[in-house]
């Protein structure tokens, strides 16, 4: 399994490496393209992506923060501290462990991930899925949830 030094690595045929190397230039450049938008509108795909992790729980600790955004730990804190500072999150002390911090978007960080996600699913949509039959996007879902389901962690949304 590669992980494993008493196991060799598995090596990917030239077909599977072509097919890598076509998936990583296009996801980078569909990334930067995302990027470069949100900049573009004064946003940040890292503050849209801390701000969603936060919006479908009524608060979370830093740790499982960082584990549903696939972040580290230390980059979430940093930019928890930054978000707070502009309103769009608040801390909290823990009910059950007064040594534990959490977190909550506040009504405004729901208005800013509004304004981010808009913009965010435009460009998806002009990218992404104008391009590609619903089959081949529906494709695409299914594709990165067994993908997803794979990883360390199974992939949190």
């Amino acid at each position: 399994m590669g992980g494993n030094c008493e196991e060799p690595f598995r090596e990917l045929s030239p077909a599977q490496r072509q097919v890598w190397r076509t998936f990583v230039s296009g996801g980078w450049g569909l990334l930067a393209e995302i990027n470069n938008t949100m900049s573009a509108a004064g946003l940040s795909q890292v503050d849209l992506r801390v701000l969603e992790g936060l919006q479908d729980r009524e608060e979370r600790g830093i740790s499982e923060l960082a584990a549903v955004v696939h972040m580290s730990v230390s980059t979430v804190s940093r930019q928890i501290t930054r978000i707070v500072e502009q309103g769009l999150a608040e801390r909290a002390e823990s009910e059950t462990d007064g040594r534990h911090r959490l977190v909550r978007i506040t009504d405004r960080g729901r208005e800013v991930l509004a304004r981010h996600a808009a913009v965010r699913d435009d460009t998806i949509a002009r990218l992404v899925v104008d391009p590609l039959t619903d089959d081949e996007f529906r494709m695409l879902g299914e594709m990165f949830a067994k993908i997803a389901a794979n990883l360390p962690g199974k992939g949190h949304p």
